[in-house]
């Protein structure tokens, strides 16, 4: 499922999706999710403390686990 602008949650991206959108800022245009989350982006987190820079971007119930990781 895609969400905000046509994301799909960070969760929802697999290891290598997510690296090519730290490295390259990109995905390629029709790429398929492979990751554990099925619901598409709703929310912008961003933390001081992150590896990368900018946003990610996550559904709503991802997005508060990881906060709440935090």
């Amino acid at each position: 499922m895609r969400g905000w602008w046509g994301m799909a949650c960070w969760n929802g991206l697999s290891a290598d999706q997510q690296r090519r959108l730290v490295e390259w800022g990109n995905l390629p245009i029709g790429y398929t999710p492979d990751g554990a989350c099925e619901s598409g982006a709703e929310v912008a987190v961003e933390t001081q403390h992150d590896t990368a820079h900018g946003p990610r971007f996550y559904c709503r119930a991802c997005a508060v686990a990881y906060l709440d990781e935090r």
